[in-house]
């Protein structure tokens, strides 16, 4: 049979809309194919799609048709014990070998009978086959029940020693937890796949999994916000569901990047006919899903199979309870005393609970998880339920506060994003000698304010006057040791490391830093306020030897450096943390990538509208100095650029959208159109009008470094780049 190359096999996602993966996929496909007598941990946090990439490696494999054959079994909570799972365990090994060597993939869809199958397969597989059938059919009566699983799950063993090279990828291993005597069954995996001398991988709740896998892991953590923004982008352009770029951020966000439950949301919004076009829409679409929805039908059938009926209600109250105590914190002691479950029940049902991430459980108590928006909101939603609350006073109460709350999410992300990143970078200090000018900035201030990076570079490595960092050895955010400061300011501007003096590991010493806001230098009362918040945080820890390290974006005044020298405290400006950053969390190895400016203008098509955005570029290439010439030259292609939308494209909304990112390298400009593609187009059509400038394609070649059209769904989008070369030469 000839295999579709699109078509999955198992995946249920073509591989084009897997995003922000790529990594993660080409390591588990280099990990199949490398012959290692190796494991592989694959520790996955709730919902961040961990079975779809073990299931886009076999088809991969499967395509590719080499050596490997690729074998893909997942447990499953359902299953009544051992002995039902490795019977499953036979039959998806022979129906998956089977299809492999026939190329065939519609068995296993067909799913046949194992008798079928065994006459199915291939004359050189045809031993080991016999014996897991027979194994199969043995010890009906279950009198010698273990030693049948054993001769079960030991199949890709006995084909790996009749040559067949399997890669064995067993998944959610942590529904163990829940099946009867799945533990054992789990253990007896363990314990016959340490002896294979093919790579395998187990995957599972990263909670289950730490630990007690194979050394060897590969975290699939939730995606962050850029590729969670991707993957709503995608899908909703795949049913056709109109989103913006704010509600876009908002759903990443209000998701944490749970790429599981994005897609349910996406696809209930999509089933309902709903527009993402605004927070208001976007916010009363989540309340849907959090009060009925997907969403919430897939948290209820997950708590019932996780808590017993009788005692459900009071979880559900517990946790809300804790969502509202300090750090969500409350103590196993009072959960035990509202629940009054026998100590066996309550132990096991509050292990399952922190193994999928519904509670955290950890140092005798148990914490709700603030992090899980999602989770949060349905389990305070529920909670009100339960205790009699009318349905539409909770359900409208909750979509405002959503509504209302929306800004707040994506304003705390942005500050988050905006951050230096101070606990990676006191992270890397390591005994390193730096001149006392790097991180103080009244040195800073006397003789390299004002100074391009590379003069300060310069400056800064002739200087004789040093300081030797400490050797850090742990770091965490300063709310981690003292929850108040939080109150104060997020958790990624504020870190505690803790270290030795020296690398003789002796002296013990701890760094205190924070991140504050101020539009100018710091003043002294500012300065102050901070120095004793963090001099509590200090007392509170019964840190003896500490030091505390403030950055403020333009630096400190005179009078608040002098406060912070009298406190044996340091200050630097944002410049010098960036600097530092650079040097030391890099190594000084290459410069960050210049980050573009970008502007954004529509503009009407018609009655001479591309002479605004002429102007308009001009001034934001004189604003980044470029040369007279350069700007008539990205003025007179821009100008061709919308003229040619204009008159060709038959355009249904008549807007031309047009972007310009200007980094330290070139300028960037997108001039796009919706209505009919250039590719459309006889080429006779497209001619300058009678009087009209627009000469097109070969006049912007002309004027511009790059230029390139490309097609999209509905319209055309015109990219031309402008290098700084002759700006440089110029000024040479």
């Amino acid at each position: 049979m000839k295999m579709s190359l699109e078509k999955n096999i198992l995946g249920t996602h073509v591989p084009a809309e897997i995003i922000g993966r790529g990594g993660e996929l080409q390591r588990l496909h280099a990990f199949a194919v490398s012959g290692r007598a190796a494991g592989l941990s694959v520790l996955a946090a709730p919902g961040a799609g961990s079975s779809e990439l073990l299931r886009q490696t076999y088809d991969r494999l499967f395509r590719e048709q080499t050596d490997v054959i690729p074998f893909y079994f997942a447990m499953r909570a359902t299953d009544r014990g051992p002995h039902d799972a490795a019977l499953r365990f036979v039959r998806d090994l022979i129906t998956q070998t089977v299809a492999f060597r026939r190329r065939d993939p519609s068995i296993i869809a067909a799913s046949p009978e194992i008798h079928e199958l065994s006459e199915l397969a291939v004359p050189e597989d045809g031993y080991w086959i016999d014996r897991l059938v027979e194994a199969f059919f043995a010890d009906a009566d279950g009198a010698d029940e273990p030693s049948a699983i054993r001769s079960m799950l030991s199949g890709p063993l006995r084909a790996a020693g009749q040559g067949a090279k399997l890669f064995v990828m067993i998944d959610d291993v942590h529904h163990a937890a829940e099946m009867p005597s799945g533990m054992s069954f789990f253990d007896e995996i363990r314990d016959i796949y340490r002896r294979s001398e093919q790579p395998y991988v187990l995957c599972g709740a990263r909670r289950f999994l730490y630990g007690i896998g194979p050394a060897e892991t590969l975290r699939i953590d939730a995606l962050g916000m850029e590729p969670a923004g991707k993957l709503v982008e995608s899908l909703s352009a795949k049913h056709g569901v109109a989103i913006n770029d704010q509600t876009r951020d908002l759903i990443a966000v209000q998701f944490g990047g749970n790429t599981a439950r994005i897609t349910s949301f996406i696809a209930s919004v999509a089933e309902r006919g709903d527009s993402l076009e605004d927070f208001r829409r976007a916010e009363r679409a989540y309340t849907d899903e959090i009060f009925g929805g997907r969403i919430s039908r897939g948290l209820d059938a997950l708590i019932e199979r996780l808590v017993p009926a009788e005692v459900r209600p009071q979880v559900i109250s517990l946790i809300c309870e804790g969502v509202d105590a300090a750090n969500g914190k409350m103590p196993l002691s009072y959960w035990r005393r509202n629940l009054e479950m026998p100590g066996r029940d309550f132990r096991t049902m509050i292990g399952l609970l922190n193994i999928n991430e519904i509670v955290s459980f950890r140092s005798g108590s148990v914490f709700a998880e603030l992090g899980n928006q999602t989770l949060v909101d349905y389990i305070c939603g529920r909670a009100r339920l339960e205790a009699g609350e009318n349905r539409a006073l909770v359900v409208g109460e909750a979509t405002t506060a959503y509504l209302k709350r929306a800004p707040q999410l994506l304003a705390r992300v942005y500050r988050r994003n905006a951050t230096l990143g101070l606990r990676d970078l006191l992270g890397a200090f390591d005994c390193q000698e730096i001149p006392v000018a790097a991180i103080d900035y009244t040195d800073f201030k006397a003789g390299l304010k004002g100074l391009t990076d590379a003069e300060i570079k310069a400056k800064l490595a002739e200087s004789t006057e040093k300081i030797r960092l400490p050797q850090i050895v742990y770091t965490a955010h300063t709310a981690a040791f003292y929850s108040k400061i939080g109150e104060l300011i997020e958790n990624e501007r504020s870190t505690i490391a803790l270290g030795f003096e020296e690398n003789s590991f002796r002296d013990e010493t701890v760094w205190i830093a924070a991140e504050i806001d101020s539009k100018l230098e710091a003043p002294c009362d500012l300065t102050e306020f901070w120095l004793d918040r963090l001099e509590m945080v200090a007392v509170s820890c019964n840190f003896l030897n500490y030091k505390m390290w403030l950055v403020s974006p333009e630096g400190f005044t005179d009078e608040a450096a002098e406060m912070l020298r009298s406190r044996g405290a340091y200050g630097s400006s944002r410049k010098q943390a960036e600097m530092l950053i650079g040097e030391i969390v890099s190594g000084g190895r290459k410069e960050a990538e210049p980050r573009a400016d970008v502007y954004e203008i529509v503009i009407p098509m018609g009655d001479d509208t591309e002479m605004i955005a002429a102007h308009a570029v001009e001034e934001i290439a004189k604003r980044h100095n470029f040369t007279p010439k350069a700007i008539n030259q990205i003025k007179t292609a821009l100008v061709e650029a919308c003229i040619n939308a204009t008159e060709h494209s038959l355009s249904p909304d008549r807007r031309i959208y047009q972007k310009f990112a200007v980094d330290s390298e070139k300028m960037t400009i997108t001039v796009a159109n919706r209505g009919l593609r250039l590719a459309d187009k006889p080429a006779p059509e497209i001619t300058p009008d009678e009087g009209r400038r627009g000469w097109g394609l070969k006049l912007m070649k002309g004027l511009m470094d790059e230029v390139r059209i490309e097609q999209s769904d509905d319209g055309t989008r015109v990219t031309m780049i402008k290098r700084r070369t002759a700006v440089a030469a110029a000024k040479a």
